[in-house]
């Protein structure tokens, strides 16, 4: 399975740290898009701001609109490698991922399990940990006992009760999904968040499955904001509760859909 690193050239100590890693030495680095120094009328020939001004609300900022074309740059050279069949998976992952205990050997595990999503969520970010509340609270998925399990491993995959903004920390996108979306690119410029998962799965009709507990996070030594993250969670985690009960419902209702 071919493997991708996105990471900015000056990122040097990210890279170190990331290939410091067990089994990391099979990632193919592609140098993020660096469109901080860029004027906006040359970001606006690649990224339509107007369009997704519409969708988010608010303006873009240079760094979400680097962080779409490095991932949809990424996605081009998976399309142009002859190597790599059209249900063949790919890992992307960007220089901040922090992978779990026998990463790899859990990652072959999933993959033997012959699934048909087109993005498989092996990790999030803003989480502190691999299987944190936060997880459960806000991103529930179906009942445990209707995740399937993972064989000989402690994970199992699922629908969440609904797609979400997850961050692209890591994930497995199959070659056919990326030429979906290298298929967009046809008519119309990217207006998208990277992440935006709710798009992917409403408009791109892409099939979306997570994975728990995560097999990735981002580095906390990377200036993740975790305390302010442990804050939100706390002072929220009232509502949040109160509304748990309705996202496992939309959980199961999803996978019912899936059967």
């Amino acid at each position: 399975m071919k493997k991708y690193l996105i990471s900015l050239e000056k990122d040097v100590k990210r890279r170190e740290l990331f290939f410091a890693q067990p089994d990391t030495s099979d990632f193919e680095i592609f140098g993020a898009i660096n469109t901080m120094a860029l004027e906006e009328t040359e970001l606006q020939n690649r990224f339509n701001f107007e369009k997704f001004k519409q969708r988010y609300h608010r303006p873009v900022t240079k760094g979400e609109i680097g962080c779409t074309l490095s991932h949809l740059a990424v996605y081009q050279l998976i399309a142009e490698d002859q190597t790599i069949n059209a249900g063949d998976y790919c890992l992307v992952c960007e220089d901040d991922a922090l992978f779990a205990t026998n990463f790899q050997q859990n990652l072959t595990a999933l993959l033997k399990q012959n699934l048909q999503a087109d993005i498989i969520l092996v990790g999030q970010s803003k989480i502190p940990t691999f299987n944190d509340v936060e997880l459960k609270i806000n991103y529930p998925s179906t009942f445990t006992f209707w995740q399937k399990r993972i064989e000989n491993t402690g994970y199992t995959y699922s629908y969440p009760y609904k797609n979400y903004f997850a961050g692209t920390v890591a994930y497995l996108i199959k070659k056919s999904a990326v030429l979906r979306f290298l298929a967009e690119l046809e008519t119309h410029k990217p207006y998208w968040l990277a992440d935006d998962f709710i798009l992917f799965g409403q408009d791109f009709n892409l099939d979306i499955l997570v994975i728990r507990p995560l097999m990735v996070i981002e580095n906390p030594n990377l200036g993740s904001n975790l305390e302010d993250l442990r804050g939100s969670l706390k002072n929220n985690l009232f509502k949040k509760l109160l509304k748990l009960p309705l996202k496992k419902a939309l959980a199961i209702k999803l996978s019912l859909i899936h059967i």
